[in-house]
C-alpha cells in the first residue's frame, strides 16, 4: 500500500514539475477557445469543478479521459446551462467499457454568447451576428493489467482524447488539442483515489492570419469517502491563461429504499476571488437518481457579473 502510494505521489509530482508554462492572471485574454474550460456536468459544478478523481460517467472524457474505465457498461449524458445575459452552453456525452480492451467515448461541447449587433466602419446598424463556439471529441482508455516488470503501476488507468475546435466569429477557425489523463487505483479499501490531466494540448486558432492558442489546462486531484454516503474532493488546477487556483467540494447521499437516492453538494473554486466584485466562487446543487437515471442542478454566482445554472441528466445502463 505505501508503495502505490508513493508510485502514484511521485507519477502526479513528475507530470507537474513538467508543466512549465507561466501562470499569472496577466495571461487572461491570450488564448481562445476559453469554453474549452468551462465546467461540464451539474454535479461536477455542484463540487466547485472538484471532479478529476471523481469521474465516473459519460462526462469523464471531459474531466479526465482515463476515468472512463469507470464506467461500468454504458453511460450518455447531456447538460443545459445558461450562463451571463443571454449566452449558454451545451453538452453531450457518451461512454461505453469496453471490457478488457479498456473502454471509449465521445461529446459535444457547444457555446454560444448570443446574439451581438453589427455596425459597419461608420457605425450603421447592419443587424446581428451569432458567433459560437463547438468542440468534437472522442477518447479511449485503459487500465495496466498486472506486469512484473510495472508491478508498482498495477491498476492505474490511462486516457487519451481528440478534438477537434471550431471557432466562429464573423468566419470560422479550426484547430485539433488533446487530453490526456491519469486515474490510481483506489487505495484505504476503496475510499481514496488520485488524478493527474492535461488538457487541451495542441494547435491554435487562426483569426485572419492572427494566431491565438488554446487554453491549456493541468489538473492534479484527490478524492476521499468519509464514509460510503459522504465524498469529500479537491483539484489544485493551473490554467496558462490564468492563477492557478483550487477547487474544494463535497457530496452526500441519501438513500430511500432500493432505487431512490437523493444528494446535496457544494463547492468552492478560487479562480474568481480578487477579479469578480461581490459573492463569488461558491457552487451548490443537488441530485436526484432512480436505478441507472439521474437529474442534478448547480447554481454557481459569480458577484455582480451574475450566475450560471446547469442542468444535467445522465443515464447508465
Amino acid at each position: 500500500m505505501k508503495r502505490a502510494l508513493l508510485t502514484a505521489a511521485v507519477l502526479t509530482a513528475a507530470c507537474a514539475g513538467a508543466w512549465a508554462s507561466p501562470f499569472s492572471s496577466s495571461n487572461r485574454g491570450t488564448t481562445a477557445a476559453d469554453f474549452l474550460n468551462f465546467a461540464v456536468g451539474a454535479r461536477a459544478a455542484g463540487l466547485g469543478g472538484a471532479y478529476s478523481s471523481v469521474a465516473d460517467d459519460a462526462t469523464a472524457l471531459y474531466w479526465n479521459p482515463a476515468a472512463l474505465t469507470r464506467i461500468e457498461h454504458h453511460s450518455a449524458a447531456v447538460m443545459h446551462a445558461s450562463f451571463l445575459d443571454s449566452s449558454f452552453y451545451e453538452y453531450a456525452a457518451y461512454g461505453q467499457s469496453l471490457g478488457k480492451w479498456g473502454a471509449a467515448g465521445a461529446s459535444l461541447q457547444y457555446f454560444s454568447p448570443g446574439s451581438i449587433p453589427q455596425t459597419d466602419a461608420s457605425g450603421n446598424d447592419l443587424g446581428t451576428f451569432h458567433p459560437y463556439d463547438m468542440a468534437l471529441s472522442a477518447g479511449y482508455a485503459f487500465t495496466l493489467p498486472e506486469y512484473e516488470f510495472l508491478g508498482d503501476l498495477t491498476g492505474f488507468s490511462f486516457g487519451i482524447s481528440g478534438k477537434f475546435i471550431e471557432s466562429k466569429i464573423l468566419s470560422s477557425a479550426h484547430a485539433g488539442a488533446v487530453d490526456l489523463g491519469i486515474l490510481t487505483p483506489s487505495y484505504l479499501d476503496g475510499r481514496l483515489r488520485f488524478a493527474f490531466t492535461a488538457t487541451n494540448l495542441g494547435g491554435q486558432l487562426a483569426y485572419e492570419q492572427v494566431y491565438a492558442p488554446l487554453p491549456e489546462t493541468m489538473r492534479v486531484g484527490g478524492a476521499f469517502k468519509l464514509t460510503p454516503s459522504w465524498l469529500i474532493a479537491s483539484d489544485a488546477v493551473w490554467p496558462v491563461n490564468d492563477n492557478a487556483h483550487g477547487t474544494i467540494g463535497t457530496e452526500y447521499w441519501l438513500t430511500s429504499g432500493d432505487k431512490w437516492k437523493f444528494a446535496g453538494r457544494a463547492g468552492f473554486d478560487s479562480q474568481t476571488i480578487g477579479s469578480v466584485t461581490g459573492f463569488t466562487g461558491a457552487s451548490m446543487g443537488f441530485g436526484v437518481r432512480y436505478a441507472g437515471a439521474a437529474i442534478d442542478y448547480a447554481f454557481s454566482p459569480y458577484g455582480g457579473v451574475g450566475q450560471a445554472q446547469r442542468v444535467s441528466l445522465s443515464y447508465d445502463f
